[in-house]
């Protein structure tokens, strides 16, 4: 029984270890095997040609993963994982059966025109019924209307009959239709020119805290901008800019491709232009080598041409740089000086 057990176990470990060496393997490629692209653009004048022609080749582990891109007129894309298409732009067009399904006039399309064949129509009796009801609707409608209006046309004269002197602020309003004597137009002056002066301080008020608080604002923001002065100032960010530096440095020189070559055509209608754009290539000749070529046409507009760009990238550089960057202690304690938790 003890020899079954340990035997399982076994199975159970070997499949364990099968499993993370697949995993471990998995990883070791993802980072370390490149990832190999290739562009090539052309360009050719005429009738029947596209005006640009892309190429876009993407491959990953001796083609395992193959993704391919053209562009000539239209856009067109395709995925392969060995030799199965996963995805494909455009789709294929079904076949002429599922076609003709879809097609009106078949299934429930025409299911729904023979419902609607058979609904029937209103009869008479019942629209001249319908008439007549909106009729009757609109003299009910009416007659509302003209008792709201007989309502309050007599309410307001009821109102007018029983109006009376009413108490504002322990005084007496006089009767409407009577003009205010001068006694009572004295004793309000007060009562107007202290609103005036109540209206006057809450304006000064105002403005006095809105002074207040746009120099506070001014005050820190110049704290603000001295701080970070002397945060840029200080070493921890002369360190940590200096090793970003050179991290995007090795970043660049990863993108840099392998092979970039180019051939150009160019002609204007001027042979002077044409002239000075040779030239002007011929003083760019020791930054780009020959490996990039401009020829001209000085006798009719032309501008064709080939390039073609072949690299790799691997992912394990990315990874480097940024596992390098995440745990240094200048970066961290700069991230820290930046969001002021170090003051």
């Amino acid at each position: 029984m003890l020899h079954i057990l340990l035997l399982i176990l076994k199975i159970i470990g070997i499949l364990l270890l099968c499993v993370l060496g697949v995993l471990v393997l998995g990883i070791v490629c993802a980072l370390f095997v490149p990832v190999r692209y290739r562009i090539e653009v052309v360009r050719k004048e005429g009738a029947e040609e596209p005006p640009v022609a892309a190429t876009v080749k993407i491959t990953w582990l001796f083609h395992f993963v193959n993704v391919l891109v053209c562009f000539a007129g239209s856009l067109s894309v395709r995925a392969r994982l060995m030799l199965f298409t996963v995805f494909r732009l455009p789709k294929r067009k079904r076949r002429r059966g599922s076609a003709k399904a879809d097609e009106p006039g078949n299934g429930k399309d025409s299911e729904a025109g023979k419902r609607r064949k058979t609904e029937k129509l209103p009869t008479a009796r019942e629209a001249e019924s319908g008439g007549t009801g909106d009729s009757t609707g609109d003299e009910r409608k009416n007659e509302e209307i003209r008792t709201a209006e007989e309502t309050v046309s007599s309410g307001v004269t009821k109102g007018d009959e029983k109006g009376t002197a009413q108490a504002v602020d322990g005084e007496t309003t006089v009767e409407p239709g009577k003009k205010p004597a001068w006694w009572e137009k004295l004793r309000s002056i007060p009562k107007i020119l202290r609103g005036i002066f109540e209206k006057i301080r809450s304006i000064f008020e105002n403005i006095q805290y809105t002074i207040q608080n746009i120099c506070d604002k001014i005050r820190s923001i110049s704290d603000t901008i001295e701080y970070y002065r002397g945060v840029i100032e200080g070493e921890t960010f002369q360190r940590s800019f200096a090793l970003c530096k050179k991290e995007l440095l090795t970043i660049a020189k990863s993108l840099k491709p392998d092979r970039f070559e180019t051939a150009l055509v160019i002609g204007t209608d001027d042979p002077a232009t044409t002239g000075k754009i040779l030239a002007v290539c011929g003083m760019l000749y020791p930054v780009f080598g020959p490996q990039v070529n401009v020829a001209g046409d000085f006798e009719r507009k032309r501008l064709e041409g080939r390039v073609f760009i072949k690299g790799k990238l691997r992912f394990f550089t990315f990874v480097r740089v940024a596992v390098k960057i995440y745990f240094n202690k200048d970066i961290r304690k700069l991230y820290g000086l930046l969001k002021k938790e170090a003051v």
